[in-house]
């Protein structure tokens, strides 16, 4: 647990660099369960669809269930201290999904993971929605890591150009290993790497945002089954209260509280 001047000094770093680590939250033995799994399921993809995110890269939702929904996961009590003081006690989680880029893989556009809701601003406004990311390999120079440029590009409001843009400011490329997790402000810059690695570097994706603000689409709402959503604290029926509720049938409904 972290102690609260170190949920300051983390919320602070998103605030200001657009992102922070917690490093060695899951267990090798934790990983290798859910990379078992993802592995098999992300296999079964790859075999019927097409890929999704660019040349041998693949985006794939996760279902809400062992092992992938852990709580040490979506109810980290370190990564919600964090976005509570980013956000206040108002917050929900929408999406539940993966990035997964396989040798051979090539750049992606340089991009945001959320829309503005103030893009006639002259300038951002604080936090309002926060990506957390999950590797399941370490990551490294070979296998495609995440590229960012931090510091300032997520209080840009207007962002235009991109790509011109990027190449003439400085990124890091983040070596997070399995295990880690990884909080970034959804406006910050950045952009999938190629992979020259040996397998895939599967890399899972949660988002906190503010209550207000929504993901456009219902292909990115989060399906939660029933008897789980049930025995959910009174504290996390309320940050995944935009979520869907999956029926024991297969059929689809509301939350309600």
């Amino acid at each position: 647990m972290l102690t609260a001047m170190q949920v300051q000094e983390k919320a602070d770093e998103i605030r200001m660099n657009g992102y922070a680590l917690l490093p060695n939250v899951f267990s090798a033995e934790q990983i290798a369960t859910i990379l078992a799994r993802f592995d098999v399921l992300l296999e079964e993809k790859r075999a019927k669809e097409p890929t999704n995110r660019g040349a041998n890269r693949f985006q794939m939702h996760l279902p809400f269930e062992p092992p992938f929904a852990d709580a040490l996961l979506y109810e980290n009590p370190d990564v919600l201290a964090i976005t509570e003081n980013l956000f206040g006690p108002d917050q929900i989680l929408t999406y539940f999904a993966s990035d997964t880029p396989f040798p051979g893989s090539s750049y992606q556009a340089v991009h945001l993971d959320c829309r503005l809701p103030f893009p006639e601003a002259p300038f951002g406004v604080p936090v309002y929605s926060v990506v957390l990311n999950m590797p399941l390999v370490d990551f490294t120079e070979e296998n495609g890591p995440l590229e960012l440029w931090p510091g300032g590009t997520h209080m840009i409001a207007q962002p235009k150009d991109l790509e011109r843009l990027a190449a003439q400011m400085p990124s890091v490329r983040l070596l997070p290993k399995a295990g880690d997790l990884l909080l970034r402000d959804a406006r910050v810059w950045h952009r999938g790497t190629p992979s020259n690695g040996s397998r895939s570097r599967p890399n899972l994706a949660l988002v906190y945002s503010r209550g207000w603000f929504r993901f456009e689409g219902q292909p990115y709402r989060m399906k939660i089954p029933r008897a789980t959503f049930a025995a959910f604290s009174p504290r996390m029926k309320a940050i995944c209260r935009y979520c869907a509720i999956l029926e024991a049938d297969g059929c689809i409904s509301d939350v309600t509280l």
